[in-house]
């Protein structure tokens, strides 16, 4: 076997691992905003009730997001990848058990810590293991699992709903997430040099030290941004939409699956075939351009939802838009900075992003009764424009940056030039007329 036959094996072992644990993470996720409503008739939950339980996932993943990153930097990713995926499992299987309203907040907080755990290490797994070139094409792949999670996962959990329960469901992932154990220890790569020999006291303050330039960054601190306010205007739309589904159209789960089924397949054909043309410009573009197309989609939700039919082309179109921007953002934040603060940058993003979706699902179950759908989704398209005129201006940026710099080089060569002239010939004058 070539190096390259090599290369490519190891490749396909572990994006197809990744694949998996982003099927079942992305899965158990997705499903509760379709859950939990649907458990709030049946469980007679209180609005409050509902709204903190839709918002504790995003909420713990957020505060786990904060200190994942550190710590794979420090102990590996796979690792940290393992410790997640038996969290999961052990946070997901008791929810079966879960009669009460505390119990199941509890169980919903430590499923967050598990998904913010997972969430952002798949993509830093392969960008520490394999070329720069190949990322992209890498993370597209394995986010295909985080599509077919919403294409398979959750239609099967909403067909499931039907003969059982949302409770029930659950523990189904929880058994899925335990199984992807010793796939995920078999075939990932763990690095050499992923670890450090420092001692933690010693380790935690060098890294102290060199966080403050990724925390003075002001392009990360701008991505960080324009994800908070992404994520929030995403996470409002999803919950105001599935509120909308069961109390304003008055759906059934099993009827609105379809909607799932068609919004994964566009996801899988953004991921596979879609990006492959987008690879060929700036990610700063390819998100400028999906948050765009996330802006008119939410200005054309009153038009949009006059039938099941134009509501269903309504929510594929807006997975898909979201899709196009999650390999970009990711490859910005794994090349861009200190490698060694590579889990630090990915962590801080995802605690960015996790935080916009808990406001956003607060935002979203709080508003609905107030003022309806069509006016939250309106005011998330303001906020998904601003997020794209946030990413152009760091677009043009970098851009600007690129033309003053050969500039630069000439004016600097120039002067070297000059200098060297005045040396050999300026001498050599004064020379002569001495």
């Amino acid at each position: 076997m070539t190096a390259i036959e090599r290369e490519r094996s190891n490749e396909g072992r572990a994006w197809k691992t990744l694949f998996f644990v982003s099927l079942v993470n992305s899965a158990q996720a997705a499903i509760a905003v379709v859950g939990i409503p649907s458990l709030a008739t049946s469980a007679q939950l209180s609005s409050a009730q509902t709204t903190s339980l839709l918002a504790a996932l995003p909420i713990g993943a957020g505060v786990a997001a904060a200190f994942a990153g550190p710590i794979s930097d420090k102990f590996g990713r796979k690792q940290v990848l393992l410790a997640g995926l038996c969290l999961l499992g052990l946070s997901l299987i008791p929810h079966v058990i879960a009669n009460h309203y505390i119990s199941l907040l509890a169980l919903r907080l430590m499923t967050g810590v598990a998904t913010g755990i997972l969430m952002g290490l798949p993509s830093t797994l392969l960008s520490d293991n394999f070329r720069k070139d190949r990322q992209i094409s890498l993370s597209g792949k394995t986010l295909c699992g985080y599509a077919i999670g919403q294409t398979v996962g959750i239609p099967l959990g909403i067909w499931l709903m039907e003969w059982t329960s949302f409770l029930w469901v659950c523990s189904l992932y929880g058994l899925l997430a335990i199984a992807c154990i010793p796939f995920a220890q078999h075939y990932l790569p763990t690095p050499i040099n992923q670890k450090s020999k420092r001692s933690v006291p010693k380790w935690f303050s060098e890294y102290a030290k060199r966080s403050k330039e990724t925390l003075k960054d002001k392009d990360f601190n701008l991505i960080a941004v324009a994800s908070f306010l992404s994520f929030t205007a995403l996470a409002a739309f999803y919950v105001s939409f599935a509120l909308w589904l069961f109390s304003t159209a008055e759906l059934r789960p099993s009827e609105i699956a379809p909607m799932y089924l068609a919004g994964g397949l566009l996801q899988i054909a953004v991921f596979t075939v879609i990006l492959r043309i987008f690879t060929k410009i700036r990610p700063q573009l390819t998100i400028s351009i999906s948050l765009i197309l996330n802006t008119i989609i939410f200005s054309s939700v009153y038009p949009g939802l006059d039938s099941l039919n134009s509501a269903t082309v309504f929510f594929a179109l807006t997975l898909g838009a979201v899709s196009l921007r999650i390999p970009g953002l990711q490859f910005l934040i794994n090349n861009r900075g200190d490698p060694h603060q590579k889990g630090l940058r990915v962590s801080l993003n995802q605690t960015s992003s996790h935080l916009g979706k808990a406001l956003g699902s607060i935002l979203g179950g709080s508003l609905f009764p107030i003022v309806g759908m069509h006016q939250i989704a309106l005011s998330c398209g303001v906020l998904t424009l601003a997020c794209s005129l946030l990413f152009l201006r760091d677009l043009f940026s970098e851009l600007n940056a690129e033309q003053i710099m050969p500039k630069r080089r000439g004016r600097v060569s120039q002067k070297n030039f000059n200098n060297q002239k005045f040396g050999k010939w300026g001498s050599s004058g004064t020379h002569v007329a001495n």
